[in-house]
């Protein structure tokens, strides 16, 4: 284990003399910078606070930079992504660095996955500054918007091929086949979800399809903000929080409907 001086996102440098550590300082361009402009030359300590993920994800780095083997997994790969260029763990300071092999994971498992990238983004909500200052959000909202419509594109040929020759008994769910992904969005927040629905949009999704997947976001978001007896909370804080939400979220859902 690392010092407990990590607990508090503080590096103790006492230990610089182990090879270990050395090592991560080399590898960690944002630990190499604070040294060189630190007036001190005596310094002991290094303030990291910001870094997403706090102590347990400075270990995991340190670790990779010493070749101990990091998973990354859909789960955490928005984290690492964000703290490798937090602590600036990039090319320029080393060929096989955090940052790239947070990518290429990026475009195998999560870019070509409509519902991968979503619970991507998904995690993003907690990251949002260092993870828009990577463009990570973006990347994730353009993947989501290309899948849709490449699935929308899947629909159409699969309608075309079944119909032809014409088969009157049964008949294909269009629902499933072109908007299943929509029902997936409902975990992002108001802001993620409009961004990626304008997406959609301009990529060309079918507007019955947006206007699905419009409703059903907006009875997830709107579920339990109603109160069943006004009169309980009439005038109250509560009441007036409650109101704002469910005129944010009906204002917001207007507004992609008109653009």
């Amino acid at each position: 284990m690392l010092s407990e001086e990590l607990r508090f996102h503080r590096l103790n440098l006492d230990s610089f003399k182990t090879p270990y550590i050395q090592h991560c300082i080399l590898e960690i361009g944002r630990i190499r910078k604070l040294l060189l402009e630190a007036k001190d030359t005596k310094i002991s300590r290094i303030n990291l606070t910001g870094l997403p993920g706090g102590s347990d994800t400075f270990e995991l780095a340190a670790k990779f930079c010493y070749g101990v083997n990091v998973e990354i997994t859909i789960s955490n790969v928005a984290l690492h992504r964000c703290a490798a260029r937090f602590m600036k763990m990039t090319e320029d300071i080393s060929e096989k660095n955090l940052e790239i092999h947070t990518e290429v994971f990026l475009k195998d498992p999560v870019f070509p996955n409509i519902s991968n990238s979503i619970f991507v983004l998904h995690r993003c909500e907690t990251l949002l500054l260092v993870s828009e200052e990577v463009n990570l959000v973006s990347q994730l909202i353009n993947a989501i918007a290309n899948n849709a419509c490449k699935e929308q594109l899947t629909s159409s040929l699969s309608k075309l091929e079944y119909n032809f020759p014409p088969k009157p008994v049964q008949c294909v769910n269009s629902e499933t086949l072109s908007d299943w992904w929509g029902k997936l969005l409902t975990v992002l927040n108001l802001d993620f979800f409009q961004r990626v629905l304008l997406a959609v949009k301009t990529k060309g999704l079918k507007q019955d399809i947006i206007s699905r997947i419009l409703i059903n976001y907006a009875q997830n978001s709107l579920q339990g903000l109603f109160i069943k007896d006004p009169q309980l909370v009439k005038g109250s804080f509560l009441n007036l929080d409650l109101q704002k939400r469910q005129r944010i979220i009906i204002e917001t859902i207007a507004g992609v409907l008109q653009k």
